[in-house]
């Protein structure tokens, strides 16, 4: 028996399940609703069970944390980003002295029927993927447990969390003036075509700085921007092929989303004998493992994904233990790593 019955059972919300039974005294309710959940939970058994509200509670005194991933988890096999947040954020927690529970996409249920056992929640994730959790936003919002969104920032108003996300500002101007410096006049970007957020496509971030900055500078060219669905590997060297295929310009130097799709427009360029950066230079984003091992090794801007797993554990641990109200915002720090696909002076 679970949370969702009990609530099914009472005619009311799984967050109203929840707050009664760990018996929240700031949760408003009238006796009868009260009643009406207490009456449900004894008569379904629901307290006889491993999960019930009692070990929900015994597990709260000893600090149990949730990690929502809002993705599936094949994703992180595919690109290990996220996977580095969570390991980080996981560490950190049980290193001082926090159990804790991890729910990817597929267990996203289990998670939420769990709220009731956990003292803090991590969501790690993008913001297209937190607006299709429906349930799951509406449980966060009801309880009021501390939250913490690790790599991403909502909408004013939508959750009461701390934030660590990422200066991509920072990010596309150390880029571009790693090309100037190059003397580099015609760049190009390959990158996704953003989320669906509430039914609308928000443009990524690296992308609106990129041509933010360009169209100041007077060098933006729409022709010189390809985009795909995503961001891996194969869809950057799908982009490097049609470009080749199509016999589109190619522009002096070209800034990549992520490095995924930077070392994947490489590898078609390398097929086709365009050299690089003789002919185009190269600039990713994340500084993954693989950048220094790819031929040429790629020039990216590196984004410290450990830092972002490790300050929203420490961020959650500090609303928890000191009951603070008001959200947070933290910046996590980046740096150019220069390589060969983009040397510092060119060639």
């Amino acid at each position: 028996m679970t949370l969702k019955n009990v609530a099914e059972k009472a005619g009311v919300s799984q967050a109203a399940v929840s707050r009664v039974l760990k018996r929240d005294r700031t949760f408003s309710v009238s006796e009868e609703t009260r009643q009406k959940i207490l009456n449900a939970a004894e008569e379904l058994g629901y307290h006889s069970k491993s999960e019930t509200w009692q070990a929900g509670a015994d597990e709260l005194s000893k600090g149990r944390v949730g990690i929502f991933l809002l993705y599936e988890e094949l994703s992180e096999i595919k690109d290990r980003y996220y996977q580095i947040i969570r390991l980080n954020a996981k560490n950190e927690l049980e290193k001082n002295g926090f159990s804790t529970a991890e729910y990817f996409r597929e267990t996203i249920d289990k998670g939420i029927e769990e709220i009731g056992s956990l003292q803090g929640v991590i969501l790690v994730g993008h913001p297209g993927n937190w607006f299709r959790l429906e349930e799951l936003r509406s449980v966060l919002r009801s309880t009021g447990i501390p939250v913490v969104c690790a790599d991403f920032q909502l909408r004013e108003g939508e959750l009461n969390a701390d934030y660590v996300i990422n200066d991509f500002k920072s990010i596309v101007r150390k880029a571009l003036e790693c090309f100037e410096r190059n003397g580099y006049e015609e760049i190009g970007y390959i990158g996704t075509y953003g989320i669906e957020i509430s039914g609308e496509l928000q443009e990524d971030d690296r992308y609106r700085y990129f041509r933010r900055m360009t169209e100041e500078k007077g060098c933006f060219r729409e022709e010189f921007v390809w985009l795909s669905d995503n961001s891996y590997i194969e869809h950057g060297y799908e982009l490097g092929q049609r470009i080749l295929k199509e016999k589109q310009r190619i522009p002096r130097a070209v800034f990549a989303e992520t490095d995924n799709m930077a070392i994947g427009f490489l590898r078609a360029l390398k097929k086709a004998g365009v050299s690089v950066p003789d002919e185009v230079a190269i600039i990713g984003c994340n500084d993954i493992q693989t950048a220094s091992f790819v031929t040429p090794p790629l020039t990216s801007v590196r984004i410290y994904d450990h830092m972002i797993g490790i300050m929203s554990a420490r961020l959650l641990a500090d609303r928890i233990m000191t009951k603070r109200d008001e959200g947070v915002k933290l910046i996590v720090a980046n740096k150019l790593i220069v390589r060969e696909s983009c040397p510092e002076g060119g060639i």
